[in-house]
């Protein structure tokens, strides 16, 4: 909710469009809130910015108020939705509720990004055992959409810290082994190594590039990306 009026999201959008050539090879996509959605589609109309929602209903309609179904998404401009992100999961959404959001948004024909990730930073393995649960009830029966979906690991504990505090690229590269491992499992090598693998928690520009040696194939940034100016130092170390 950084953005809270259609001016100021056409605002943000001219400028990173603008500003987003000092970074070619970077790919960025925006997640609005649902009544900007349209503004901010209609702006980046001809440019290669994508645009999707912040969460999506497992409904397809009916009576529930509230909620934003995937063909609502679709026919206000969105290309994906994120799914399970972790303040959606703080509200109550548990895995059976994202895995019900994940394939309404497949089955619509949109991208869905899965937002997995632990509360709490521990050292005894349960976050791992925590993760691979969330991936295996969220991912049942999406063999037929695997082109569809990226997998966005967030530490919820890392977020909102410095990046000296944050998750090391160690750590990172550990994570991103055993997610490959665990989708591997689940849908196949072949299958598995075709979904990109997000990091998100106190990712800024200062310790991005550092973290994409680590495996990872983008980034879910969320306070960072509320200015053009933090968002494109973000996307100036994903040239390569």
């Amino acid at each position: 909710m950084y953005l809270q009026s259609p001016e100021e999201a056409k605002r943000y959008v001219a400028t990173l469009k603008r500003r987003i050539k000092a970074a070619p090879a970077a790919e960025a996509w925006l997640a609005p809130s649902f009544t900007l959605l349209p503004a901010v589609a209609g702006a980046c109309k001809g440019s290669r910015i994508k645009v999707g929602g912040q969460s999506v209903s497992a409904h397809e309609g009916g009576a529930h108020t509230g909620e934003v179904s995937a063909a609502m998404l679709k026919s206000a401009g969105a290309g994906f939705s994120l799914v399970g992100h972790s303040e959606r999961r703080a509200m109550g959404e548990g895995d059976e509720v994202v895995h019900a959001q994940l394939m309404a948004a497949l089955q619509s024909g949109l991208v869905a990004v899965l937002c997995v990730g632990e509360e709490e930073r521990r050292d005894d393995g349960w976050h791992f055992v925590h993760i691979e649960a969330q991936l295996r009830t969220a991912l049942v029966g999406v063999h037929p959409f695997i082109d569809k979906i990226v997998i966005a690991y967030e530490p919820v504990w890392a977020i909102g810290k410095s990046a000296a505090d944050a998750m090391t690229p160690e750590n990172v590269e550990e994570m991103v082994i055993f997610l490959r491992k665990t989708l591997t499992e689940i849908v196949g090598r072949t299958a598995a190594h075709k979904v990109p693998i997000l990091y998100g928690g106190s990712v800024e520009g200062e310790n991005a590039r550092v973290l994409l040696a680590s495996g990872v194939n983008g980034f879910l940034v969320g306070h960072a990306s509320a200015t053009v100016d933090s968002f494109i130092e973000i996307l100036k170390a994903c040239k390569k």
